[in-house]
């Protein structure tokens, strides 16, 4: 924030936000899943007091990136070992290397001053992130999506690198209430629930497509999204048979291939590729020709830990259509229970029984009266929980928490000598 900002901050009682660095390997732009979310969630902040720097196998598109916000890039080494059998070697070389990439990017940190650090467990990049706030002595705000200390290979060795990190950080922002209180359970301390948000010019309807209330056409279910397991893939083949039954079809918008989609045997005369289509496009479309949404959660063994406790960000977008909710997923996976402590948000499948999507299917497709009222009370929730406003705040009040607390102590370290970025292998 400039002078005339931080002049204005001060008269209406407001205080500066930090200057922040975003530091982690998920690109922040305008495209889908987290990369989304974080670009909704920092669309709106200062844009002189924000630095990123992507630190992972991907960068950002530069006509998605938030508009005159200085974003850098230092890619992974040897990010191809990822899916070949030396991927238990990458595992622990990302995770030995986080104290060396800190010092690669201590130069530009010291040149850009940050007051504190915003990461997202995911990939590596972010123990480089808590490992350079620790040299700087600022704080460390850490954003946990997906379950990262259970998943794949070296569980005992990563859960004690996250619950270490985990309780160190000024403040713990989980994207669900279930994945705050497992997290609290295991490491003893409590975290905050930033639900994932809506963009901040997100449309907002007065109530549901009158078209709902019709059954002159073909009933449509549409899923949105990255299909990201081979569980979610058996619940799309599931629903489009049950689809089938009742002459319905199952449109599909999201990065999948033509050549990906027969691979997983999502092919057929009633199943439809729509493409990647930007969010406000998106709930404009699924206005116009979904009948219902589709929210999968698998039942796959390997995949139920993440399930519990993460949270489908496509519920922001999906309640902002103001269109009827289909929750398919095990009776304790997160959408499941936000489904049950919200009576009345979805139609909810919570075995994995074809018999079970069938019934549910078929109550959807022939009544009106109800797609109508599971449509306006997605919609009632999904304004109160997913707004852009709500998760601003959430934000703000983690940052504002620390800094209060750091401006009454003896000062932050890290205020080296510029360097140019180049001079450290920023691209």
């Amino acid at each position: 924030m400039d002078a005339a900002s931080d002049a204005t901050a001060t008269a209406t009682g407001a205080a500066a936000p930090p200057r922040l660095l975003y530091l982690a390997d998920v690109p922040v732009e305008a495209s889908y899943h987290g990369s989304a979310l974080l670009y909704r969630l920092l669309e709106d902040y200062p844009k002189e007091r924000l630095t990123i720097v992507e630190a992972g196998t991907l960068a950002s598109l530069p006509e998605r990136r938030l508009s005159d916000v200085a974003y850098y890039h230092r890619l992974m080494p040897f990010v191809r070992l990822q899916s070949t059998r030396l991927h238990p070697w990458y595992v622990a070389a990302g995770l030995r290397s986080a104290a060396l990439r800190a010092s690669q990017l201590m130069p530009l940190a010291q040149a850009d001053r940050p007051e504190a650090i915003l990461t997202v467990a995911h990939g590596y990049s972010w123990l480089t992130a808590a490992a350079l706030a620790e040299r700087l002595n600022i704080a460390l705000h850490l954003i946990c999506h997906d379950e990262w200390a259970r998943a794949g290979v070296m569980q005992h060795w990563k859960e004690n690198v996250f619950g270490g990190i985990y309780c160190r950080a000024a403040s713990r922002l989980c994207v669900s209430p279930f994945m705050a209180e497992e997290y609290e359970r295991r490491y003893g301390v409590p975290g905050d629930v930033l639900y994932p948000s809506r963009a901040l010019d997100a449309v907002c309807y007065d109530g549901p497509p009158r078209r709902l209330s019709r059954m002159d056409k073909p009933f449509t279910c549409v899923f949105a999204g990255t299909i990201n397991s081979g569980g979610v893939v058996a619940l799309l083949r599931q629903l489009a048979a049950a689809l089938a039954m009742v002459g319905g079809r199952l449109v599909i918008y999201g990065p999948i291939s033509e050549e990906a989609a027969l691979a997983s045997s999502l092919v057929g005369p009633n199943i439809v590729l729509g493409g990647l289509l930007p969010s406000a496009r998106l709930i404009e479309v699924m206005r116009d020709e979904a009948d219902a949404l589709f929210v999968p959660m698998s039942f796959a063994e390997a995949d139920r830990a993440n399930m519990r406790i993460s949270f489908p960000s496509k519920l922001t977008d999906y309640t902002a259509a103001a269109l009827p909710l289909l929750i398919c997923g095990p009776e304790d996976c997160s959408a499941v229970r936000w489904a049950r402590e919200n009576p009345g948000v979805a139609e909810v499948v919570s075995h994995e029984a074809e018999a079970a999507m069938v019934a549910a299917v078929t109550r959807l497709a022939n009544e009106p009266s109800h797609r109508l009222a599971l449509a306006t009370r997605a919609m009632a929730v999904g304004e109160a929980m997913f707004s852009h406003a709500a998760a601003a705040r959430v934000l703000m009040r983690a940052l504002h928490g620390h800094v209060e607390v750091e401006q009454t102590g003896s000062g932050r370290s890290g205020e080296g000598i510029a360097m140019p970025p180049a001079e450290i292998g920023i691209r």
